[in-house]
């Protein structure tokens, strides 16, 4: 019976009028279906965005901008923020909020927006971001399970679905695993998505991380619209084969991540693979660390103003001879920008 009521209350959040009264007469499997329908289908790059800071440590507002216009123009198909990638840890309340109200605001409907609401204080706070970001009109919600309280995976799973009962918006469960929070297994991903309809997509990222997206893809295609994975875009010619419905990775290569998503679902795998050798040279390339290369690729496509973070080494920082190494990756990607 509570399962019904939590569906019902979702179905009057997500659909008006004949819509809702027509689905509300019909068997579960039709009311299934058309929650699943009601929605737009996420696929495709989805950028974590980098947050950019001016020298005193603030948040460079105009570069944010320029960000989100780059993201776009660049062929993007979807905005996340902020995430691990975004030195979410290190942005007070006030930042976060203020700044997804600018995101969404300066996107304008042209990309799917997708906010993360995690946060290392009580669960309170991220039920809060939460509903802040239905309430400006962000498209979707990204969360890490509770990782700072070491949450079981029995309090994971509660976790989601508090979220789930907050909003409407669809829900994308980040699956991290390590000390990013429990890795829920697949079957308790599917069974909280198959009670709250809005538990709708995955950022799978748990080891091993190509067979749990295989598995949450063909056991869960009747219940999540989606299963995307993360990593830097690592693996993302392996997990597209087995289905995978994106990537979230930095915002550094968002033209060439795009490319090569568009040319595999066109067909077009050989060209694909080509250029992905080429990208992957530059996502495994950890020497300068992963937030410092996506900062300084940024810096170099003249997107940021610097590489400055809230976090150690806090800028682009390294030797003449690993920086050459860089330079010559940087351009070899050159040629597959489309900004």
């Amino acid at each position: 019976m509570d399962g019904i009521v939590k569906r019902r209350t979702f179905l009057k959040q997500s659909l008006f009028g004949g819509i809702g009264a027509s689905i509300m007469l019909g068997n579960p499997s039709s009311v299934e279906s058309m929650i699943r329908n009601s929605e737009k289908t996420f696929r495709g790059i989805f950028p974590i965005m980098q947050t950019p800071f001016r020298d005193d440590d603030e948040i460079d507002e105009g570069v944010l901008i320029r960000e989100v216009n780059y993201i776009i123009e660049a062929g993007g198909h979807g905005i996340t923020w902020p995430q691990l990638a975004s030195e979410f840890y290190v942005l007070s309340d006030e930042e976060r909020l203020k700044t997804a109200e600018l995101i969404v605001k300066e996107t304008r409907g042209r990309l799917p927006v997708i906010i993360g609401v995690q946060s290392t204080n009580y669960w309170k706070t991220s039920i809060n971001f939460a509903k802040h970001a239905e309430s400006i009109g962000a498209d979707g919600i990204i969360s890490l399970p509770p990782y700072t309280s070491r949450a079981s995976v029995d309090a994971t799973s509660e976790y989601f679905k508090t979220l789930a009962k907050s909003v409407s918006i669809p829900i994308f469960v980040q699956n991290s695993g390590g000390r990013y929070g429990p890795a829920m297994p697949v079957d308790m991903i599917i069974s909280i998505a198959r009670e709250y309809p809005n538990i709708a997509y995955v950022k799978e990222e748990a080891k091993p991380v190509l067979e749990r997206i295989e598995e949450l893809v063909l056991k869960g295609n009747a219940v999540l619209r989606g299963v995307f994975s993360g990593d830097g875009g690592k693996n993302l010619m392996n997990e597209l084969e087995r289905g995978s419905s994106g990537s979230c990775p930095g915002a550094g290569s968002v033209d060439v991540f795009s490319t090569i998503f568009e040319s595999f679902r066109a067909g077009e795998k050989e060209n694909a693979k080509k250029i992905f050798a080429i990208l992957y040279a530059m996502q495994s390339f950890d020497k300068i660390g992963w937030l410092a290369r996506e900062k300084e690729i940024l810096r170099r496509r003249g997107i940021f103003k610097n590489t400055r973070m809230r976090v150690s080494p806090y800028k682009f920082t390294c030797s003449k001879t690993v920086e050459k190494e860089f330079e010559v990756l940087f351009n070899n990607l050159k040629p597959y920008f489309k900004v």
